[in-house]
C-alpha cells in the first residue's frame, strides 16, 4: 500500500499496499522487495502505533492481508510496471509540467485502486474497535502532530524552507546523485515559488484526523452493517483524498497540481549524466516489481 510515501492511523490500513510498492521512490531495489513481501508484519506494526491492536484484531488482519495480497500481487503489480516503464523512458529528457502531475496523479490512483482491495476487511477491523483504541490513536496523533511541528513548523520562515529544501535535495540525489552548488540553489527558488505553506498544510492534516476520528466513533457507537460501514469508510476516504468543502477540495488540486510542477522543475536543472542515473534507479524498481509480479506469495 501508500507513503510516500503518503501515513495516519486507520489511513494506514488502507494505504499500506500502495506505500509498499511506492517505497521504491526513497529505498534501494531490494528494500521494495522486502517491504513488500512482508506486508503483514509492517501493516500490524503501523496499526499498532495507532491503534494498540488486540489478538484477535492481529489475527482479522492476518487473514485479510493474505487473501488481499495475493489479488494486489496479480492485479495491480502489472500496473505499476507500466507506469514504471513509461516513467523511465521520459527521464532522457525534462519532464513537462503535465508529466509532472500526471505522477502524481498515478501515485494518488494507485494508492485508491489498493484501498480498495482492503475496504470489506477494514469495515470488520473498524467494527471490533474499543473506545480506549479511539484515546490511543488520539493520543498517537497529536504525538505525530507534535513531530510534525518540530520538523515543519518550528523557527523562523527560512529556517522553515531551509529544512524542507534540504529533504527535496535529500530525496532528489537518492535518484540523480550529487547535485552541485548551483543546482542545490535552484531547488530553493523552486521550493520558494511552488511549496506550500505548511501551516495550511498542517490544518489540512488536523481536520482529516479528527475526520476519521468522527467517522469511526460513529460506527462504533451505531454498530452498521459492514455494507454500510464499507461505503460510510469509501466517503470517508473520497473526503480525506478530495476534500470535503469546495475551500478544501480547491487546496487538494492546488497540493498536487504543484507537487507536479515541483517534479518537472526539478527534471529540468538535471544534467545527462544525473539523468542517467535516475533512469538507472528506476530500471531497479522496474526489476524489482517484475521480480514480486512472478513470486509465489506467502500462503
Amino acid at each position: 500500500m501508500i507513503s510516500h510515501r503518503i501515513r495516519q492511523g486507520l489511513q494506514r490500513l488502507l494505504l499500506c499496499l500502495a506505500v509498499l510498492v511506492c517505497c521504491g521512490f526513497n529505498s534501494a531495489c531490494s528494500s521494495l522487495q522486502i517491504a513488500y513481501n512482508q506486508t503483514d508484519f509492517l501493516l500490524k506494526w503501523w496499526l499498532d502505533d495507532y491503534l494498540d491492536l488486540s489478538t484477535d484484531q492481529d489475527q482479522l488482519i492476518d487473514q485479510a492481508v493474505t487473501a488481499q495480497i495475493k489479488k494486489h500481487r496479480q492485479e495491480e503489480l502489472p500496473k505499476a510496471l507500466q507506469k514504471i516503464r513509461a516513467l523511465r523512458s521520459k527521464l532522457d529528457r525534462p519532464l513537462t509540467i503535465d508529466e509532472g502531475t500526471l505522477i502524481v496523479k498515478d501515485i494518488k490512483t494507485f494508492s485508491r485502486d489498493s484501498i480498495n482491495y482492503l475496504l470489506e476487511d477494514a469495515s470488520s477491523l473498524v467494527l471490533t474497535l474499543e473506545p480506549k483504541q479511539f484515546t490511543y490513536m488520539e493520543n498517537a496523533f497529536k504525538k505525530s502532530n507534535k513531530k510534525f511541528q518540530n520538523d515543519y513548523l518550528s523557527g523562523n520562515a527560512e529556517d522553515r524552507l531551509d529544512k524542507r529544501v534540504d529533504k527535496i535535495i535529500e530525496r532528489t540525489e537518492s535518484f540523480s546523485g550529487d547535485l552541485n552548488k548551483s543546482q542545490k540553489s535552484q531547488v530553493k527558488d523552486i521550493a520558494k515559488e511552488y511549496l506550500l505553506d505548511m501551516e495550511t498544510v498542517y490544518q489540512a492534516r488536523t481536520y482529516k484526523q479528527q475526520l476519521i476520528l468522527k467517522v469511526l466513533k460513529k460506527i462504533n457507537q451505531d454498530r452498521p452493517p459492514a455494507s454500510e460501514v464499507k461505503t460510510t469508510l469509501n466517503q470517508l476516504f473520497n473526503e480525506i483524498e478530495l476534500g470535503s468543502t469546495q475551500e478544501q477540495k480547491d487546496f487538494e488540486k492546488k497540493r498536487d497540481l504543484h507537487a507536479g510542477i515541483v517534479i518537472a522543475k526539478i527534471s529540468e536543472i538535471l544534467n545527462d549524466k544525473q539523468r542517467k542515473k535516475a533512469q538507472s534507479k528506476i530500471q531497479s524498481w522496474e526489476n524489482d516489481v517484475s521480480v514480486l509480479i512472478t513470486q509465489k506469495p506467502k500462503s
